[in-house]
């Protein structure tokens, strides 16, 4: 289990490893929901001061079963995960070539705006879907921020889906972000 951001996760991580981000304040609770209880857990920090602040909130949770902890930059096997822009995903669905968007927000927050033609899978019961799910077609994962959608491309990574991207910034940069009104094709000249 790594603990980091979306992007440092996305740069180098375990193969296999979740990404649930220690900074936010939920933690304990997303490794509540998406880890067994049982399951021995390999932490991946930044330093000892975040492996045992990581620990210690996993105790408070019943989850005592820690193998141990490595720094991030000591990994010698890694994997990327892509991260995909905001402009980029409005380029793609604008053309037709936009991966399938899977959206892990809440139901709540699904209803009150998604982004047209995305699948709703809050993350919560992603685990228990993934057979819904087509192993082998791109996948873009949003959710409000960037957290939850890093969450869910690592569990999808995870589970062996290899074509998976976290959408930077999620919806808030999707509706927040200007994205330029040119297009690849346009820097071309005769």
């Amino acid at each position: 289990m790594t603990q980091g951001l979306p992007l440092f996760f996305g740069a180098s991580h375990f193969p296999g490893s979740l990404n649930i981000g220690l900074g936010s304040g939920l933690f304990s609770t997303w490794v509540g929901f998406l880890v067994p209880g049982n399951a021995p857990i390999a932490l991946v920090a930044g330093s000892a001061e975040a492996a045992l602040e990581a620990r210690l909130d996993l105790a408070r949770i019943g989850f005592d079963n820690i193998a141990g902890w490595i720094r991030a930059d000591a990994l010698r096997e890694t994997q990327q995960l892509s991260q995909l822009s905001v402009c980029d995903l409005r380029a793609g669905l604008q053309s037709g070539y936009a991966p399938l968007v899977l959206d892990v927000r809440t139901s709540g927050e699904w209803a009150a705006g998604h982004i047209p033609g995305a699948s709703h899978f809050p993350l919560t019961k992603l685990a228990g879907n993934l057979a819904q799910l087509p192993s082998d077609t791109r996948l873009a994962v949003v959710c409000g921020s960037g957290y939850r959608s890093s969450i869910a491309a690592s569990l999808l990574r995870a589970r062996r889906f290899t074509r998976v991207q976290n959408v930077m910034g999620g919806m808030a940069a999707f509706q927040e972000t200007k994205c330029p009104d040119w297009q690849a094709a346009d820097l071309v000249y005769d």
